[in-house]
Protein backbone atom coordinates (compact mmCIF):
# COMPACT_ATOMS: atom_id res chain seq x y z
CA UNK A 1 0.00 0.00 0.00
CA UNK A 2 1.47 3.42 -0.93
CA UNK A 3 2.49 5.69 1.91
CA UNK A 4 3.98 9.16 1.81
CA UNK A 5 4.44 12.24 3.91
CA UNK A 6 5.59 15.83 3.57
CA UNK A 7 6.92 17.94 6.43
CA UNK A 8 7.22 21.70 5.96
CA UNK A 9 8.86 24.07 8.40
CA UNK A 10 6.53 26.91 9.35
CA UNK A 11 8.02 30.38 9.82
CA UNK A 12 9.28 31.00 13.36
CA UNK A 13 11.81 33.44 14.74
CA UNK A 14 13.50 31.12 17.23
CA UNK A 15 13.43 27.47 18.34
CA UNK A 16 11.45 25.35 18.85
CA UNK A 17 10.53 24.77 15.20
CA UNK A 18 6.97 23.97 14.12
CA UNK A 19 6.26 21.69 11.16
CA UNK A 20 3.07 20.95 9.24
CA UNK A 21 2.89 17.24 8.38
CA UNK A 22 0.72 15.88 5.59
CA UNK A 23 0.51 12.08 5.63
CA UNK A 24 -1.06 10.02 2.83
CA UNK A 25 -1.81 6.40 3.73
CA UNK A 26 -4.43 3.70 3.19
CA UNK A 27 -6.84 5.57 5.49
CA UNK A 28 -6.63 8.81 3.49
CA UNK A 29 -4.85 12.11 4.01
CA UNK A 30 -4.08 13.35 7.51
CA UNK A 31 -2.66 16.66 8.69
CA UNK A 32 -0.78 17.15 11.93
CA UNK A 33 1.77 19.47 13.51
CA UNK A 34 5.11 18.51 15.00
CA UNK A 35 7.42 20.55 17.20
CA UNK A 36 11.18 20.03 16.91
CA UNK A 37 12.92 21.11 20.11
CA UNK A 38 16.69 21.59 19.95
CA UNK A 39 17.80 20.89 23.51
CA UNK A 40 17.48 18.03 24.03
CA UNK A 41 16.58 17.20 20.41
CA UNK A 42 13.10 15.72 20.35
CA UNK A 43 9.83 15.85 18.42
CA UNK A 44 6.40 16.39 19.98
CA UNK A 45 2.96 15.95 18.43
CA UNK A 46 1.26 19.37 18.74
CA UNK A 47 -1.67 21.47 17.68
CA UNK A 48 -1.39 24.20 15.01
CA UNK A 49 -0.06 26.68 17.59
CA UNK A 50 2.72 24.38 18.76
CA UNK A 51 1.04 23.38 22.01
CA UNK A 52 1.74 19.71 22.84
CA UNK A 53 -1.27 17.49 22.18
CA UNK A 54 -1.67 13.81 21.55
CA UNK A 55 0.79 12.88 24.28
CA UNK A 56 3.58 11.59 22.00
CA UNK A 57 7.29 12.48 22.08
CA UNK A 58 10.33 11.01 20.32
CA UNK A 59 13.87 11.63 21.55
CA UNK A 60 16.90 11.90 19.25
CA UNK A 61 19.17 10.62 22.02
CA UNK A 62 17.83 7.06 21.94
CA UNK A 63 14.96 7.08 19.42
CA UNK A 64 12.38 6.08 21.99
CA UNK A 65 8.78 7.15 21.69
CA UNK A 66 6.94 7.86 24.88
CA UNK A 67 3.49 8.87 25.90
CA UNK A 68 3.65 11.91 28.11
CA UNK A 69 0.91 12.24 30.69
CA UNK A 70 1.71 15.95 31.06
CA UNK A 71 0.30 16.55 27.59
CA UNK A 72 -3.43 16.27 26.99
CA UNK A 73 -4.27 13.31 24.78
CA UNK A 74 -6.78 13.91 22.03
CA UNK A 75 -9.71 11.56 21.66
CA UNK A 76 -8.84 11.21 17.95
CA UNK A 77 -5.17 12.17 17.46
CA UNK A 78 -4.12 13.63 14.12
CA UNK A 79 -1.61 10.80 13.60
CA UNK A 80 -1.49 7.22 14.75
CA UNK A 81 1.46 6.22 16.92
CA UNK A 82 2.98 4.37 13.96
CA UNK A 83 2.64 7.39 11.64
CA UNK A 84 4.09 9.68 14.31
CA UNK A 85 7.07 7.34 14.78
CA UNK A 86 7.80 7.26 11.04
CA UNK A 87 7.50 11.00 10.48
CA UNK A 88 9.35 11.98 13.69
CA UNK A 89 12.22 9.57 12.98
CA UNK A 90 12.77 11.05 9.52
CA UNK A 91 12.61 14.62 10.86
CA UNK A 92 15.14 13.86 13.61
CA UNK A 93 17.44 12.07 11.17
CA UNK A 94 17.47 15.03 8.78
CA UNK A 95 18.05 17.43 11.67
CA UNK A 96 21.04 15.38 12.81
CA UNK A 97 22.49 15.11 9.27
CA UNK A 98 22.10 18.79 8.42
CA UNK A 99 22.93 20.16 11.84
CA UNK A 100 19.97 22.51 11.56
CA UNK A 101 16.19 22.24 11.16
CA UNK A 102 15.37 21.05 7.62
CA UNK A 103 12.99 23.26 5.65
CA UNK A 104 11.24 20.25 4.15
CA UNK A 105 11.26 16.46 4.45
CA UNK A 106 9.41 14.36 1.88
CA UNK A 107 9.29 10.57 1.68
CA UNK A 108 7.38 8.22 -0.61
CA UNK A 109 7.12 4.49 0.05
CA UNK A 110 5.63 2.31 -2.66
Amino acid sequence: MPYSFLLRLLPTETPPHLYRATVHNADGTHEAFLLLTPDPPSVHLTDARGNPSGGLRMSLADGTVERTDAEPQEAHPALTTEDFMTVAAHLLTQHRRQGSPPREVCRVFA
